[in-house]
């Protein structure tokens, strides 16, 4: 029996507003009409096998808004963050200034920051993974210390609130900056954070403070955060443009 093949993909375009809306149009074999938004900005519309194409179009015309609509905040995103390189030269941050990478012959692993550069120093050969290995170990060894004179920054603005003190931990992690447990006012930040700008760091710290007083992302943590740190948002985005 022939093997039946579906119409390729087709490009479309309506005009809503005064302005082309263009998606691309397959036909499937289902039942009922399906809109997506991707995040580069394309628009893709599945219709049932057999419609015409004018029909597709009326019903493009009747979700134009609601594609408009997430169009416009895919394009609001910010950019995500560049990847680290570990090679010679490469840019890496240390407070929040980015210095050049150097890489250097040395009977231990050792790293200093200077002005302008940030040498690592460690017995050849020099890889990628052993560069990286050497200098996340220093970033952790810097963090303790970073961190609790960010506390000793943070901490006077709980004055009266009844909270008590957190133990503060180093604790590396993949998908977050830091964790609280509110019942143990126990709270574990990345060793990530020493990369970032002193600003970016105490508002992590603030962030998980608040949590000793509201545990969850409410309404009340947000109003409780925005009254500690009115310019919160803007240490936020400066934290997130970090290279990955």
């Amino acid at each position: 029996m022939p093997r039946s093949f579906a119409p390729a993909p087709r490009r479309e375009t309506v005009v809503h507003q005064g302005q082309p809306l263009d998606y691309t149009l397959v036909f499937r074999a289902r039942r009922t009409i399906g809109f997506a938004v991707r995040p580069d900005g394309t628009v893709h519309v599945s219709a049932p096998a057999g419609v015409p194409a004018a029909w597709v179009a009326q019903q493009v015309l009747k979700r134009a808004d609601w594609i408009r609509q997430h169009l416009a905040e895919f394009a609001a995103r910010p950019a995500p963050a560049p990847s680290r390189r570990y090679e010679a030269g490469a840019p890496h941050h240390y407070l929040g200034r980015p210095l050049a990478l150097r890489l250097a012959e040395g009977p231990r692993p050792a790293v200093a920051a200077t002005a302008d550069e940030l040498l690592v120093a460690y017995p050849a050969p020099h890889t990628p993974a052993r560069t990286e290995a050497v200098l996340l170990a220093w970033y952790a060894r810097q963090a303790p210390a970073l961190f609790a004179a960010a506390l000793a920054r943070v901490w006077p603005v709980f004055d009266g609130l009844g909270l008590r003190r957190p133990t503060l931990y180093v604790r590396p992690m993949r998908t977050r900056w830091g964790s609280c447990t509110p019942t143990t006012a126990r709270i574990r930040l990345s060793p990530d954070l020493v990369r970032a700008a002193p600003g970016c760091l105490d508002y992590v710290l603030l962030h998980e403070c608040c949590h000793l007083q509201v545990p969850d992302h409410s309404a009340a943590f947000y109003a409780l955060q925005t009254r500690l740190l009115p310019d919160w948002e803007h240490w936020k985005q400066e934290l997130n443009a970090l290279p990955k």
